[in-house]
């Protein structure tokens, strides 16, 4: 049996130096949110001196891109670093960016076991009204998935996770290798889930932060919501 833990502050170093020794800097704070078979990093206030002269300069795309396209060529070498702290096998890396709030996600998959349970949420959220808001977000920005699951890993932290989501157009962009293209367009769609319905009354708490991305070759993909803490 490994003698692994995941421990939180093991994970958080590890992160901070995987981010300054591949981007250049490192972010000012790092949380984990670990419940198998998912495993949440959340880093605040990362940004690079450069990547702050493109978004003055209205470049949010060039730098979007230019992050998504580093974190694919060190995948492999974040997760292979990570098994030294996880008693749990990595199995992919997804990632996302608040650039405004300059806040960015690392969502972490392992294996799942034959039956996932224990993420349920908060008694006093409206359950069929939100996965409706899912289903019809889903459906407005690529197609109702195949398969929708949500994972409550603590009261103010829901990952959604949405399987078969890809329509025909996109799967054949996908084979002729167009997949930034495809997720700088694909982002602020999802994104408008927080505009266009009221989900602070379904959730009975306003979203904080957003991140969403996919696996295109699997035909997955992962959403968190981040709501702010309920008054006691």
């Amino acid at each position: 049996m490994s003698e692994k833990q995941n421990t939180p502050t093991e994970i958080s170093a590890y992160t901070e130096s995987f981010l300054e020794e591949h981007f250049g800097e490192k972010p000012e704070q790092v949380q984990t949110i670990f419940r198998p078979p998912f495993l949440l990093i959340y880093f605040t206030d990362f940004l690079l001196p450069t990547e702050e002269i493109f978004l003055k300069n209205g470049k949010w795309d060039t730098v979007l891109e230019t992050r998504d396209i580093l974190i694919q060529s060190v995948k492999d070498d974040f997760l292979n670093g990570l098994q030294k702290y996880s008693a749990h096998q990595p199995k992919n890396l997804y990632a996302d960016w608040n650039l405004s709030k300059r806040n960015g996600l690392f969502i972490v998959t392992m294996e799942k076991e034959n039956t996932v349970n224990g993420f349920e949420g908060p008694a006093d959220v409206d359950y069929e009204t939100l996965e409706e808001i899912i289903l019809l977000n889903s459906i407005r920005t690529q197609k109702k998935p195949d398969q929708t699951n949500l994972y409550w890993l603590n009261d103010q932290t829901l990952l959604v996770e949405r399987l078969g989501v890809l329509v025909d157009i996109e799967k054949e962009l996908i084979k002729n290798g167009v997949t930034e293209e495809l997720r700088l367009a694909k982002r602020p769609m999802e994104y408008r889930i927080i505009e266009l319905f009221n989900l602070e009354s379904v959730l009975k708490s306003s979203v904080q932060d957003l991140f969403v991305d996919w696996d295109f070759q699997q035909d997955v993909s992962y959403m968190v919501l981040f709501l702010d803490k309920k008054e006691s």
